[in-house]
């Protein structure tokens, strides 16, 4: 290879360097305004779960449950992998993984499509940032009615009753509905959860009513969608009035 060739060679990857650097910090500020509440943050700060962040309905590595709104996590400052550390479903998942010093992510081969899967190799020193707020407070329902903006709080207890007046349950830590899935979001029932039984009498069958939590399945199931069966054995059940 000449010195000419060499230097046009070395000049092409300095200029793919650039360009990929460049794409990935347009890639992080479009990501940034899409989920301001997340923006800016230091690495490993603890942050909240929106609709708008990319780790939204993924699954956490550890725990394998997939993030929901309000759930808090840390992410991984090298591939920004997402880790719960949420002290209010007692869901330590960061510290799990990095127990004994281990690596974010090995190589992987996924056999699907054939391809070889670069890990991550970052490994947690045990250190949280100085200004680190330690976690935030999951929020008391009477927290979460007051960041709602005054112009829902008429309408907020009508939207959170059920419709034909069910029966809502908040699911205990051992309960045997803890690992269900709720047929219409399909998110996993967690210890905390409010939740409204199918009432068709047959199934054993949750669907989630969390009016705080943006979940309330049973509502859009049968009554925004006005579905009269239920959705695991198609029994018959009431159809919510329309309006």
């Amino acid at each position: 290879m000449t010195l000419n060739s060499s230097h046009k060679d070395k000049t092409h990857k300095d200029k793919n360097s650039l360009k990929t650097r460049l794409s990935r910090e347009i890639q992080t500020g479009i990501d940034s305004a899409k989920d301001s509440e997340n923006a800016d943050l230091p690495d490993l700060a603890i942050r909240t779960t929106t609709m708008y962040s990319k780790w939204y309905t993924r699954h956490c590595p550890t725990c394998k449950l997939k993030f929901r709104e309000q759930d808090q996590v840390r992410l991984c400052p090298q591939c920004s992998q997402a880790y719960h550390d949420d002290d209010q479903y007692n869901l330590r998942c960061w510290e799990r993984h990095f127990a004994n010093e281990r690596n974010c992510k090995n190589d992987s081969h996924d056999p699907i499509n054939e391809v070889d899967r670069k890990g991550c190799y970052y490994k947690w020193n045990g250190k949280f940032p100085d200004d680190d707020d330690s976690r935030r407070q999951p929020l008391s329902d009477f927290s979460r009615v007051e960041e709602i903006g005054p112009q829902f709080l008429s309408g907020l207890e009508n939207i959170r009753k059920p419709f034909g007046e069910e029966k809502i349950e908040i699911v205990k830590e051992y309960d045997e509905k803890v690992g269900l899935k709720c047929p219409w979001c399909r998110f996993l029932i967690r210890p905390g959860d409010h939740v409204v039984a199918c009432p068709c009498g047959k199934c054993n069958t949750w669907f989630h009513m969390d009016i705080y939590r943006h979940l309330t399945c049973w509502n859009e199931w049968n009554g925004f969608r006005g579905n009269n069966f239920c959705p695991e054995t198609s029994a018959k059940i009431e159809k919510a009035p329309e309006k």
